[in-house]
């Protein structure tokens, strides 16, 4: 048994692209239309002639959208996936209520719902791919939506023709017939004579997908290029040449301008990021969204401009936020990202708490002060000093005067550092420490008739400290 002509060109281009290899469990996503039922009988198709050994499952999501047609739908996969002896698996979701109760679109909805279940069966199956039947009429439909919403290169590479199925996971979505046209596939299904579905839903032009489609394709085609969907698939292959280049080229910067990360928040150096063309700055804000999981997306091309101008600023710049509940702010040369950080209104600690000694005092939203008063017999500083942390310090009893009193920074406090010569303003204290500016009116101070003596996790007054001469101690520590 020899392949027909589009199987042999799908089986190039899973090849090419190592959409999936001998072995593998591919879940393939069949609606009943004509792009995912050509695609599932020539996956078929391979895997016979070829011998690949794939464990295909054939998978439909029912969205409950059109009734009995709906019903009607699920039942033709089930009878295709029978005829060709491969499991099937099916899941009901109503749409319609997923989207009311969400406030997303039918659209939206639809395809968020769709990804969880391949996501989620995915996992279950242990499968190394996701197949889906987007075609080069597909591709093509995207960039015109894109360009029409407005876009960057990014968004003109189109579809990809692999990419990973979710954050961290080890499953890729791939597209075997992302280089074929319609008009290929709905020749191909003549010539096996296979029969498939029609969304009566794709004909309606309320949705802006369809009518690029039906409307404004056809207007171009025929008045200003009838090549035109040949013509903006070929600017997407340009562009992702394109694009790999200046990602690999951003990654190389980026190393060099990265000063901190984690998995919640980035550091760069922006005076060494200025000096790069404008085009390697944003793309090194993508690598940075993009590692710290932003839906790219929602980040708009507004966003970015602001991000390239806060660090031509000098000094202190302002503090804003992205999609994604990412936070940025500027300050002596630094650029910092952090997600899900604290919003403005929690970012500052009340005016003045008393301290319950002993006891423990709420400092919220940071946590609470523990207070104990020990005797010095009972404390070994030698031990203390090896397993001390940063949240905890003693002081002399005996060079305390009650009450004292957690509060944030004020202007000009000032403390004589334990160690050091002379008083220092707390102000110069966080710049010498590198402590971001939006961070500093969260380091709680415990201040003794209004004077600092402990900026928590920093340092102490040398006023209170335990000589040979101590008695008892005040051991403070900042739990969370």
């Amino acid at each position: 048994m020899r392949l027909d002509k589009l199987p042999f060109g799908i089986l190039k281009t899973i090849s090419k692209y190592h959409l999936f290899h001998t072995n593998d469990a591919v879940i393939v996503g069949v609606s009943g239309g004509p792009d995912s039922v050509a695609l599932l009988d020539i996956l078929h198709s391979i895997n016979t002639v070829k011998n690949l050994q794939l464990r295909l499952y054939v998978v439909h999501l029912n969205h409950r959208l059109r009734g009995e047609s709906s019903e009607e739908d699920a039942q033709f996969v089930q009878n295709l996936s029978n005829k060709l002896s491969l499991p099937f698996v099916l899941k009901e979701v109503d749409i319609q209520e997923v989207a009311r109760r969400t406030r997303r679109s039918i659209e939206e909805t639809a395809r968020a719902e769709r990804y969880q279940f391949y996501t989620e069966l995915s996992q279950k199956l242990n499968a190394a791919a996701v197949a889906v039947g987007h075609t080069a009429d597909d591709n093509a439909e995207t960039i015109l939506h894109r360009i029409i919403r407005g876009t960057g290169m990014s968004g003109l590479e189109g579809i990809p023709v692999k990419r990973p199925l979710a954050t961290d996971s080890p499953a890729h979505i791939v597209r075997p017939l992302l280089f074929a046209w319609r008009k290929e596939i709905i020749d191909y299904l003549g010539r096996r004579q296979m029969d498939y579905r029609t969304d009566a839903s794709n004909a309606e032009t309320i949705y802006l997908r369809n009518k690029i489609r039906l409307e404004l394709i056809p207007i171009l085609e025929k008045h200003y290029n009838p090549n035109i969907k040949h013509a903006l698939v070929q600017l997407s292959q340009i562009l992702n040449v394109n694009n790999e280049y200046l990602s690999q080229e951003a990654g190389k910067i980026l190393k060099e301008c990265a000063i901190e990360n984690d998995g919640g928040s980035y550091i760069i150096n922006s005076r060494l990021l200025a000096k790069q063309p404008v085009i390697l700055q944003q793309r090194v804000f993508r690598e940075i969204l993009l590692f710290l999981k932003i839906p790219l997306q929602e980040v708009t091309y507004e966003h970015y401009a602001k991000i390239l101008s806060e660090i031509t600023k000098t000094g202190r710049g302002q503090r804003f936020q992205l999609p994604g509940g990412l936070y940025l702010w500027h300050e002596h040369g630094m650029l910092h990202f952090e997600k899900d950080a604290f919003p403005e209104s929690c970012t500052t600690l009340l005016l003045e708490i008393p301290v319950q000694i002993p006891g423990a005092t709420p400092i919220p939203p940071l946590g609470q002060l523990v207070s104990e008063v020990l005797d010095i017999k009972d404390v070994s500083l030698d031990e203390y000093k090896k397993t001390k942390t940063s949240g905890e310090e003693i002081f002399d009893l005996q060079c305390i005067t009650m009450p004292l009193t957690v509060r944030r920074r004020k202007e000009g406090d000032r403390i004589s550092p334990l160690g050091a010569q002379g008083h220092k303003k707390i102000k110069d204290l966080f710049i010498d420490k590198k402590i971001p500016a939006r961070e500093r009116d969260m380091i709680p101070i415990v201040a003794m008739n209004d004077q600092p003596i402990w900026v928590t996790g920093i340092c102490m007054d040398s006023r209170v400290k335990v000589t040979p001469g101590t008695k008892k101690i005040l051991k403070l520590s900042l739990r969370k």
